[in-house]
């Protein structure tokens, strides 16, 4: 789990360079007692009836858009929602835990431009993992559900091919475009067998399990300042990132930041669809597809070897997460029907208006 003491020197690595590299520090990193204040969040159970807070919740007005002085205020901990509040948001809605498990409600289509601060001062862990889980499980039901219209699509496509018969050119043109999408080579006839192996979910436990590992349930640095969290590397100059406190010398890796946790969760996805390292994890889930299997995490864990330096004590992790929190009840989690999301920021209209010296429109007189 990243913490400020191993920041830099464990983690995902999502690029070739650092999942088949530095064996030599493999057995430093394995060592490496994680800091106290992630290592109790992750080793309790996430309680199934945790409290939440009834406090006011400052919402954005739908009217007002935000984009230029959210850009400059982006990591700005004043236009953070937070977590007491947020809380008070999912309770105001009847979003709770327990009864998203049992499959009594179905998941709002919440969307939180940020995570919340002062996460670490909620009382219990309880309360700080069930803040996490409802945060991102609308993304990662959002993200999969795309995805599942783009698969819908392309079964029916690859049947057509199957059966011997041509495609529309409006289909050819969208098989290469999301050929492209998913790293597959443009030229020639889109391979649709192989592009229905990278176009598929996640588990949602799976998602769920890896991103509080990697960003201690979402107050780690790199989640709270730049939404990053599963711990994804960039080397890439262009790339905004986070520098490890323990990079050292001659390494030019950083933690890929995000302008949202909306953005993270479908990187993340993306790159256990399309990274080469994850060929084995697409196999896996193809062939539970083929068997009839459901695609569950626990399954779908021992695949991802790659993903950590810590190889198998990484998967014992992640595996223990799952189990003990009960997050494959998730797996079976369904969003609401409404197809509209509702994008939730930290400031009211005038708030930001006025903080930056701007008087919107509307209410000019």
């Amino acid at each position: 789990m990243q913490t400020d003491a191993n920041e830099g020197l464990d983690g995902p690595r999502g690029t070739a360079a650092r999942i088949w590299g530095m064996s030599a520090l493999f057995l430093l990193i394995t060592v490496i007692i994680p800091g106290t204040v992630f290592m109790s969040a992750s080793s309790r159970s996430l309680d199934r009836t945790a409290r939440e807070f009834l406090l006011p919740v400052l919402r954005p007005d739908p009217g007002f858009t935000v984009e230029v002085a959210a850009a400059s205020t982006r990591h700005d901990p004043a236009f953070k929602l937070d977590a007491k509040a947020t809380l008070d948001l999912f309770h105001s809605r009847e979003y709770r835990i327990e009864t998203v498990r049992s499959g009594e409600t179905a998941v709002p289509r919440l969307v939180l431009t940020d995570l919340p601060t002062g996460m670490t001062a909620l009382e219990s862990s309880d309360d700080r993992k069930a803040l996490f889980v409802k945060t991102l499980l609308p993304l990662i039901l959002m993200a999969n559900e795309r995805i599942e219209q783009d698969r819908d699509r392309l079964r029916r496509l690859h049947a057509v091919k199957l059966g011997g018969q041509s495609l529309a050119p409006q289909d050819r043109r969208w098989l290469a475009e999301l050929a492209v999408r998913y790293g597959m080579n443009p030229d020639g006839e889109t391979n649709t067998k192989a592009l229905l192996q990278r176009v598929d979910v996640v588990p949602v436990s799976l998602a769920l399990a890896q991103a509080a590992e990697e960003s201690g349930w979402g107050t780690s640095r790199f989640a709270q300042k730049g939404n990053a969290l599963f711990g994804q590397l960039t080397f890439k100059a262009e790339d905004e990132g986070i520098v490890p406190r323990n990079r050292r010398q001659g390494e030019t890796h950083r933690f890929k930041a995000f302008d949202d946790p909306k953005g993270s969760v479908e990187s993340y996805i993306h790159n256990l669809n399309t990274h080469r390292a994850y060929s084995q994890f697409r196999q896996m889930r193809a062939g539970l597809r083929s068997q009839g299997k459901p695609i569950e995490g626990l399954t779908l864990v021992n695949s991802l070897g790659a993903y950590s330096e810590r190889g198998e004590d990484y998967l014992r992790t992640i595996r223990s997460l799952i189990r003990v929190n009960a997050l494959s009840d998730f797996d079976k989690a369904v969003l609401s029907e409404d197809q509209m999301e509702e994008v939730v920021g930290p400031r009211t209209r005038a708030e930001i208006a006025r903080d930056h010296g701007v008087v919107p429109a509307s209410m000019r007189r």
